[in-house]
């Protein structure tokens, strides 16, 4: 990525983020028009996407226990974004640091990870959404 599109970056996260922040309750109204998971309804099982608006609406509204307790996904990622965006601001001012592993195993790992929390997730209800 070149410089420039870094400065891009570095500006326009932080206004995405103020926006979410001004608009967060007309973001969350949004939520209403969705419907339920189909999947959960036909089955009983929640499906890796089950709780991922719920995880949102906490996240919006500055709950991060509640959105790691309705799905672990959109948190993750919002982590590993926050890392991201810290080493384009270093690169910025000419420091190389590296937050985010770089090794295929280690994401693998969390891959994995996820598809077991995914699956215990519906049988331990103090870990499944709210």
């Amino acid at each position: 990525m070149n410089k420039k599109m870094k400065i891009a970056v570095a500006v326009a996260a932080p206004t995405a983020v103020i926006l979410m922040y001004i608009f967060n309750e007309q973001i969350i109204g949004l939520s209403r028009y969705l419907g339920g998971c189909t999947f959960y309804a036909l089955t009983g099982i929640l499906c890796p996407g089950c709780g991922n608006t719920r995880s949102a609406k906490a996240l919006l509204h500055g709950d991060f226990p509640l959105a790691m307790r309705n799905n672990l996904t959109l948190p993750f990622g919002v982590v590993v974004f926050a890392a991201w965006y810290i080493e384009i601001i270093a690169d910025i001012f000419g420091r190389k640091i590296k937050l985010i592993p770089r090794k295929g195993w280690i994401w693998w790992t969390i891959l994995i990870l996820f598809g077991i929390y995914f699956i215990v997730r519906n049988f331990i209800p103090a870990i499944a959404p709210v």
